[in-house]
């Protein structure tokens, strides 16, 4: 039973991860949080929904964007993880 808590908590502390990597790239931007969409930060293509499954997407994306190939930040996933981890220990 505590570790399909903990499981679950990780899994919804990879989501809240993936919302602070937003937030840390918007805010200080003065961008909403809400809108647009994600898009890569080079090329500024939407990233599609299936490419936006924290950390997995971005192991199977290699680190690139899909559609310009251009390298995605390894702080993204890096971000998510320790969030997961965080929720998932706590």
């Amino acid at each position: 039973m505590v570790a399909a808590v903990a499981v679950l908590a990780g899994l919804a502390g990879l989501a809240v991860g993936s919302f602070l990597n937003v937030v840390a790239y918007r805010v200080p931007l003065g961008e909403s949080v809400v809108r647009p969409r994600s898009a890569c930060p080079n090329c500024r293509a939407p990233i599609r929904p299936r490419d936006n499954i924290p950390v997995l997407s971005w192991f199977l994306l290699r680190g690139r964007c899909r559609d310009c190939r251009e390298p995605i930040s390894m702080r993204y996933p890096v971000v998510e993880a320790a969030t997961g981890g965080l929720f998932a220990v706590t």
